[in-house]
């Protein structure tokens, strides 16, 4: 049911800690990278020295929108891969490398709000695993959702 219990939630939130996205801290890649790479080349029983300077200054270019878990997967994958001594940019994932999917508007673009739900229901439909899904996402049943698409031409 998605519920979460309450007493639950008390007792494991006895301190919270509040962190700035990845993006927002790239003092931090780096460390969190040499970390990443020193554990995942113990584990996989490779000698992998560090990243070249052509693979610093790729993992301090992205904005890493995933955090932690995208770093730790790319560094990972890396690793895995790599055949030298260092890790090249070659090693990374190539979704690295893609720009950034553009947004469809931006906040204080002058949109309508139908524009706006058009643009949102299409975005939940590209996404989402079936129209079932899609409509759980919207918060929404699926005659609703129905009567939006044919309103739409989605």
């Amino acid at each position: 049911k998605g519920a979460f219990r309450e007493d639950l939630y008390y007792r494991l939130s006895v301190i919270t800690l509040t962190l700035p996205p990845l993006r927002d801290r790239p003092e931090d890649i780096l460390h969190l990278a040499d970390s990443y790479l020193s554990y995942f080349s113990q584990i996989n029983h490779k000698i992998i020295q560090g990243f070249s300077e052509e693979t610093r200054e790729v993992l301090l270019g992205y904005r890493w929108p995933g955090n932690l878990r995208e770093l730790r997967n790319a560094i990972e994958r890396a690793v895995i891969l790599s055949n030298g001594s260092d890790l090249e940019p070659e090693d990374l994932p190539m979704s690295i490398f893609e720009p950034p999917t553009p947004q469809a508007y931006a906040i204080g673009d002058p949109i309508s709000l139908e524009e706006l739900e058009k643009l949102h229901i299409k975005k939940v439909l590209s996404t989402a695993t079936s129209l079932q899904n899609t409509a759980s996402i919207l918060g929404i049943d699926q005659a609703t959702l129905w009567r939006k698409r044919k309103q739409y031409n989605l």
